[in-house]
């Protein structure tokens, strides 16, 4: 098991950064179900799916080198298995949902902002709003296990 400094820190400085990232999402959901007017708004309704999707994303880049089968030659604090590694694969891949869910977030700017749509309009819309990241970054998940 390697130990060199730049070993440790491609191992250590994703766990900093995907628990921090988990903390805020957290913390968008909170203030998101703490006003209940809120989820009535599709806005709110998509940063909240955002922020759940990236929760999941978060927490699988946060694991690092864990899950990686212990004994890989130049990984530092492997410690998993081969189960584990394909598990934090699957989620790594179905985590394309979040960058997913930003691009809808524009979408929904560019139909608000652009073109004026109204919530009612917007209604027509929102099943393949959230639809298409979720079927999209589950069926690449599973195609990749």
């Amino acid at each position: 098991m390697p130990s060199t400094p730049r070993a440790i820190a491609l191992s250590v400085l994703p766990h900093i950064t995907g628990f921090s990232s988990m903390f805020c999402s957290g913390w968008i959901i909170f203030e998101i179900y703490r006003d209940k007017r809120k989820l009535k708004k599709l806005y709110h309704r998509l940063l909240l799916a955002l922020s759940i999707t990236d929760i999941f994303t978060s927490f699988s880049y946060a694991l690092s080198s864990w899950p990686i089968p212990s004994g890989s030659p130049d990984i530092y604090a492997a410690l998993g298995t081969q189960a584990t590694c394909t598990a934090q694969g699957f989620f790594i891949q179905a985590s394309i949902a979040t960058p997913m869910y930003n691009a809808i977030l524009s979408i929904y700017y560019l139909l608000t902002v652009r073109y004026g749509w109204k919530e009612g309009q917007l209604k027509k819309v929102e099943k393949y709003l959230f639809g298409i990241p979720i079927v999209f970054g589950l069926a690449t998940a599973v195609a990749s296990v």
